[in-house]
């Protein structure tokens, strides 16, 4: 008797609860509401539709840093970076202060661009641009100590560094 009522109650339930899965993406940076976002599963999510969920980008976005197209699997991040900030958003008190970081002895690292910072010692392309996402994710340092928090800047790099950087 149980055995014919409790499997046809059984059956039926599954067959209604796998039709609607859900994901979970975490969506970052430059979007107007990052947050983890939930998605029902319909098999072809994009990062694009996990971007929209967060409230689209912001004016600041790079879309062309993220591939938009990339299919999404339940955990995802995807951080949406700042695109670089031209001559022309430059306010026009700072880029007396932005060429003399350049020629002169000390660097911002709070407003250094990637070249900046690849001028100093010890810093390339990689490690400028680890810089700048740290900034992005973390906003400004607070000290040029914090600098040491960049995965491949040591006590080693630092010695070299301290003397050439900024807050």
């Amino acid at each position: 008797m149980t055995g014919c009522g409790g499997e046809s109650e059984k059956i039926s339930e599954p067959e209604s609860e796998p039709e609607v899965e859900e994901i979970s993406v975490y969506v970052s940076g430059q979007v107007k509401n990052p947050a983890v976002v939930t998605l029902e599963d319909t098999g072809k999510l994009r990062a694009v539709d996990a971007v929209n969920a967060a409230g689209g980008l912001t004016e600041f976005a790079d879309e062309g840093a993220v591939n938009l197209a990339e299919i999404l699997t339940d955990g995802s991040h995807i951080h949406i970076p700042t695109k670089k900030i031209s001559e022309q958003e430059i306010k026009p008190g700072s880029t007396s202060k932005k060429s003399s970081a350049t020629s002169g002895d000390t660097v911002n690292i709070n407003t250094a661009d990637e070249k900046e910072l690849e001028s100093l010692p010890g810093v390339g392309p990689a490690t400028a641009q680890k810089i700048l996402d740290y900034r992005e994710q973390n906003g400004a340092f607070k000290t040029i100590d914090e600098i040491k928090k960049i995965r491949g800047i040591g006590e080693k790099k630092f010695e070299k560094l301290k003397a050439r950087i900024r807050v």
